[in-house]
């Protein structure tokens, strides 16, 4: 057999839609296997919010016991943390170049040690044996 016997190209693409593809719903023979087939059009890559999908993936696994928020502080930002001033200026410089003047600051340009860091070191004092060393 030959492969054109097998492939019919009679179908004109601009005008014959494609089977399966001229309704809003899966045909019978599709669906009928799976069980509470869901989709969510919002969380649609090319269409919709690649972000929200991710948020909805983290929901997920926290659902139903450990709610997560739609949205934390930093969203979909990137979070970008110059530490010198000369990459900051650099961040700056490049958000003017591509007309982004959307920058939010979350903290200042100090480093501070969190309060339940340790402040005495874990390791044990040394011990001097029976001669004094």
């Amino acid at each position: 057999m030959k492969i054109n016997e097998i492939i019919k190209e009679d179908l004109d693409p601009a005008t014959d839609p494609m089977v399966g593809l001229e309704t809003d719903t899966p045909p019978q023979e599709h669906s009928a296997p799976i069980k509470n087939a869901t989709t969510y059009p919002g969380q649609n890559s090319s269409t919709g919010s690649a972000y929200l999908n991710y948020r909805f993936g983290i929901a997920l696994a926290g659902a139903p016991d450990f709610p997560a928020a739609a949205e934390p502080w930093i969203g979909g930002d990137p979070l970008l943390a110059p530490y010198t001033k000369e990459e900051m200026n650099m961040m700056d410089a490049a958000a003017k170049y591509v007309g982004d003047n959307t920058k939010r600051v979350h903290s200042n340009s100090k480093s501070q040690e969190q309060s339940d860091t340790n402040k005495t070191s874990v390791v044990n004092k040394p011990k001097k044996n029976k001669y004094g060393v």
